[in-house]
């Protein structure tokens, strides 16, 4: 469990991204799971320190142990103001709260347009969901119809000012 995806990352600026749900490092609360127990739910999150010129924010949430080639990625939303300084727990879902205004949510890779609760298959042991605000030089960042989690990446490089990841852990059943 040594991968690190933001490790090879383009440089940014550092800024803080703090949870009421789960520590840095970390579980995740049952409500973030997408089992029996679980709720589905996205975690609150909360962010200070922006770098100078942040405009927008990039929220993304990516199990890298997920044993697929790629990991998974189960949230994306982008366009959330700089401003909004937080995102309630459950944000976008149906029925949930409502993300700050003018925030979109992009498709996951499961084909949902919300977050999807971890949920590590029997045997594949501890994962790890890296959670990643991302800020931007832009109020929007112009992304194609149906654009994949990849090209949303690439897309904001140009525009990246500074990064934050949270990570919380999740358990397989043995």
């Amino acid at each position: 469990m040594s991968y690190h995806p933001y490790a090879l990352t383009f440089p940014a600026t550092e800024f803080v991204l703090r949870s009421d749900d789960f520590e840095n490092g970390g579980p995740l609360p049952t409500a973030c799971y997408n089992t029996d127990a679980g709720a589905d739910r996205s975690p609150a999150l909360a962010w200070s320190g922006l770098p100078d010129g942040t405009r927008s924010l990039v929220i993304t949430a990516f199990d890298a142990d997920a044993p697929i080639p790629g990991g998974l990625w189960h949230w994306a939303v982008k366009d959330v103001p700089a401003a909004a300084g937080s995102i309630e727990g459950g944000a976008g879902a149906s029925g949930g709260t409502a993300l700050p205004v003018g925030a979109v949510t992009l498709t996951n890779d499961l084909g949902q347009v919300a977050y999807s609760g971890v949920a590590p298959p029997p045997g594949t042991g501890t994962h790890r969901l890296f959670v990643c605000a991302t800020a931007l030089s832009v109020e929007r960042l112009e992304t194609p119809d149906g654009a994949s989690l990849a090209m949303l990446n690439i897309l904001m490089i140009p525009h990246t000012v500074g990064r934050a990841v949270l990570i919380g852990t999740s358990d397989a059943p043995a």
